[in-house]
């Protein structure tokens, strides 16, 4: 049965959500011929997550989802497409890995094609928080997701580019009314306790300086700073921007090549939990951060969704 309680749905042209042609560029330096070879792999050792689905009669009998080598620290992920019961061609492949790390999030919009074969999930974590991740479980489920619906969320990550945050990095404001703002804002939130009045906007607009040093550029440390940006193109919300501090690091291998994986705060709200996303690179380049220092860079996001939050 269709259905009728999904989140909001936005179909765009397949093209848009770009190639996985990328995605593998991190794991191989010779994808077109390495790929091919790892699946047929994967394909010897394969298992079929069912995601959401009770059973069988749950998923989409036009597709099979098939993961493998069984056992490996990263997935490879074929989504087939399926005619009588029987495999007929290959309708997109990218690699994925487990997190440790769930939390609890309802879909607010789900992105995807007119083939429906991948999508971009917007997971709202409450808050006025949302994140944007590449679902690498929707064949299978996407016709069980219900709006409003809770669900426990594995967050992971490839990444694109690292960079460690410089100590003490500062950004100076000197625009006028960028200055006003920032002014305005502390002393309002000062004066409530640090919570924002109802009538935020109007308090700032009507905000005055009462001196010289009122007036003053504002420096900001951007050296602590946890930040995230999602994408800016439709389909594309998953490719990345973020800051944050690491607060695990581990590694894995994957066909003789080893891997660091890094465990970092995405969002940090305040009097909220901290958002963990582990990221993995192959690049020796990013191998050499530790435990409570900042770093930057692109990534990939990705989700893993099994289970409905209680």
């Amino acid at each position: 049965m269709k259905n009728q309680n999904r989140p909001e749905m936005i179909t765009i042209e397949d093209q848009n959500f770009g190639s996985h042609i990328e995605h593998w560029n991190l794991l191989t330096e010779q994808p077109c011929t390495d790929v091919p070879q790892w699946l047929g792999q994967a394909l010897d050792a394969p298992v079929m997550p069912m995601g959401l689905c009770a059973a069988e009669c749950d998923m989409d009998t036009g597709t099979w989802l098939i993961q493998g080598p069984s056992k490996a620290s990263v997935q490879l992920t074929q989504v087939i497409e399926v005619e009588n019961n029987k495999p007929k061609a290959v309708k997109t492949a990218f690699p994925c890995f487990e997190s440790p790390y769930k939390f609890k999030a309802s879909i607010d919009r789900i992105i995807t094609c007119k083939s429906n074969i991948q999508a971009v999930l917007c997971l709202n974590l409450g808050a006025d928080t949302s994140v944007y991740a590449f679902d690498s479980l929707y064949s299978v489920n996407h016709s069980q997701y219900e709006k409003g619906q809770d669900y426990l969320v594995q967050l992971n990550g490839w990444a694109y580019e690292l960079e460690a945050v410089a100590e003490h990095e500062q950004l100076v404001v000197d625009d006028p009314a960028s200055i006003k703002h920032h002014r305005a804002l502390n002393d309002i939130l000062a004066a409530n306790n640090g919570v924002a009045p109802a009538n935020l906007q109007e308090q700032i607009e009507a905000w005055e300086p009462q001196s010289e040093d009122d007036k003053a550029p504002v420096t900001v440390d951007f050296s602590k700073m946890v930040a995230y940006l999602y994408g800016e193109n439709m389909g594309q919300e998953d490719e990345a921007w973020f800051q944050g501090n690491v607060v695990g690091k581990s590694s894995m291998q994957f066909m003789n090549q080893d891997y660091t994986l890094y465990d970092v705060t995405l969002i940090h709200e305040e009097n909220q939990p901290a958002v963990l996303i582990r990221i993995a690179t192959k690049d020796p380049a990013y191998k050499d951060y530790e435990v409570g220092q900042f770093i930057r860079g692109n990534i990939w996001i990705q989700a893993n969704i099994y289970t409905k939050s209680a």
